[in-house]
């Protein structure tokens, strides 16, 4: 704590933010809030105590005569109750979006200021200019909730709630909070000046996804709901039997735990990839930056294929609002992993495209022998087969870990496998499109190559649409000759896939020679330096 304390970076931001007069304003605003939200609650529990009571003077039953009794002893902790859900959603709400949206200007907004270049050439390391932001950007939400805690401890403890769930509930807000703050951050180094607007839409767009976590519960990986802080709200506030969420818990390898076990261990473990990810890259130029290097793209694509597994829920073992999950054979989750990993390998490619200059090193040592195919900064296709061969790997052992709920037979690893050959050929495809967009003179070139993927897919579903008009099985030929899709078709045994899907691997490996030589010769061309007209 003292070196926090001590951090350059956080103590500007808390000599800004927190000052002297501001810090006091801050306190009497939430004092005033907590005074007005409080005799709100009151009042409203009142209204409906007064309605009770009139209710057993006019009809003066036994029925009613108890009800006023139990409203009237139940009267103050209602109150404390609905005081404290309160004060902690405004908290929670004020917390968790304060902190994404303030890191999520840190280091495009010093960008914009032209200020980060000074701060990168300080002798702060990319690890202190990390924890100085996290916790000095949003330092005034921090002070805020600070001042409200001991109104909404006291309210918790009065509206009968343990004191371990109303410690536990501000453990799940300060988990959140940072995880949100690190991603914001990760979004706010990813953008060049005048582009802040699309982290902003960014962030917000991460903020709704945490928060509509809570819909996965019903799902085959009802742990990822932990993610929500709804979820684990609900859970810890244990609502009765005819709330929605009773009796839903996450599990985790086939055993359930609390859920803000799972919120913790969930926020930990994303949080500390997206602090790698963020030590790596804070001090480097826009240019140079790539989230992660080849191995740690490796082990990032494993630990999110394990996650899949330790996650798993089959359908038998739990139900939700007479739903069931996903999963109810081992084919299913086959085919779910090999989904899932088609998104799992684009996302790792696009975190390991080699920066112009960089690649046409390694070519040229390429050239004379001293670089290998799987160097560092090499193409990035090696490294995906790897990720690859590792998720494959992965998912063998899951399925046999999950054997005795969910029955494997050798068929379903056939096609699995072929599945995913499917789609590392597709993805390798696509991957290097994007690299060699990056060796031409467009602007933004990974999020117009990501456009340019987008407007494909979307010209293949319309070809493959007319084409179906015309015939089922013409429709099925491109299909398999454009997109992974018709991989997953669920009457495919074993290896025995159409003649028309292996027709369309060759093609795609065609097509990957191809931007191979296209990239080739764009590496063999002179840097040219783009003029400012331009």
């Amino acid at each position: 704590m003292p070196r926090v304390w001590s951090n350059p970076e956080f103590v500007r931001h808390r000599r800004a933010e927190l000052r002297p007069v501001r810090a006091i304003t801050v306190a009497a605003l939430v004092a005033v809030v907590c005074v007005l939200v409080g005799l709100a609650c009151w009042a409203s529990e009142r209204a409906g105590l007064e309605g009770i009571r009139q209710g057993a003077e006019t009809y003066a039953t036994d029925g009613w005569n108890q009800r006023l009794a139990t409203a009237e002893r139940d009267f103050a902790p209602r109150v404390w109750l609905l005081f404290y859900k309160w004060l902690i959603g405004l908290q929670g709400a004020a917390l968790t979006f304060w902190t994404l949206f303030s890191c999520a200007q840190s280091v495009s907004g010093e960008r914009d200021r032209k200020t980060w270049d000074f701060q990168r050439t300080t002798r702060l390391t990319p690890a202190e200019i990390l924890i100085g932001k996290l916790l000095g950007e949003p330092v005034l939400v921090y002070f805020a909730v600070l001042c409200a805690a001991p109104v909404t401890l006291i309210a918790g403890l009065g509206g009968g709630l343990s004191l371990g769930t109303v410690l536990s509930i501000f453990i799940l807000l300060a988990t959140v909070s940072l995880f949100l703050g690190l991603g914001g951050m990760w979004l706010s180094t990813l953008l060049e000046t005048r582009t802040r607007g699309v982290g902003l839409i960014g962030a917000l767009g991460l903020y709704l996804a945490t928060v509509m976590m809570f819909q996965m519960r019903s799902g085959g990986l009802p742990g990822l709901a932990a993610f929500s802080p709804l979820m684990v709200f609900f859970g810890l506030m244990d609502l009765g039997d005819d709330a929605p969420y009773h009796n839903v818990a996450p599990v985790l390898f086939g055993h359930e735990v609390p859920w803000l076990l799972m919120n913790v261990l969930l926020c930990v473990t994303f949080g500390a990839w997206l602090a790698l990810m963020l030590v790596r890259n804070l001090k480097r130029d826009y240019q140079e930056i790539r989230p992660l290097s080849r191995w740690q793209a490796v082990g990032c694509a494993a630990f999110l294929n394990f996650l899949i597994y330790a996650l798993l829920s089959p359908v038998h073992s739990i139900t939700v609002e007479g739903r069931v999950g996903w999963f109810d054979d081992a084919k299913v989750v086959a085919a779910f992993a090999v989904a899932m990993n088609g998104l799992i390998l684009f996302l790792m490619g696009l975190a390991t495209l080699t920066p112009q200059e960089r690649l046409k090193v390694w070519r040229r040592k390429r050239a004379t022998g001293e670089a290998a195919i799987f160097a560092d900064d090499g193409l990035p296709w090696p490294w995906l087969g790897i990720s690859a061969v590792v998720a494959y790997a992965l998912m063998v052992w899951g399925l046999l870990a999950w054997n005795n709920t969910l029955p494997l037979d050798m068929s379903t690893l056939q096609t699995a496998a072929v599945r995913l050959l499917i789609v590392l050929v597709f993805v390798t495809r696509d991957v290097l499109f994007l690299q060699w967009c990056m060796l031409t003179r467009l602007r933004q070139p990974v999020v117009k190559g990501v456009l340019y993927l987008c407007l494909y897919y979307a010209a293949a579903a319309v070809m493959t649409t007319l084409a179906a008009i015309s015939s089922h099985q013409t429709g099925n030929w491109a299909m398999s000759l454009l997109t992974p899709v018709q991989a997953f078709d669920p009457d495919v045994k074993g290896l025995a896939f159409p003649t028309v899907t292996y027709i369309g691997l060759a093609l795609q490996m065609g097509l990957i020679a191809v931007v191979l030589a296209a990239i080739s010769s764009r590496l063999q061309r002179p840097t040219q330096v783009v003029s400012a007209a331009a």
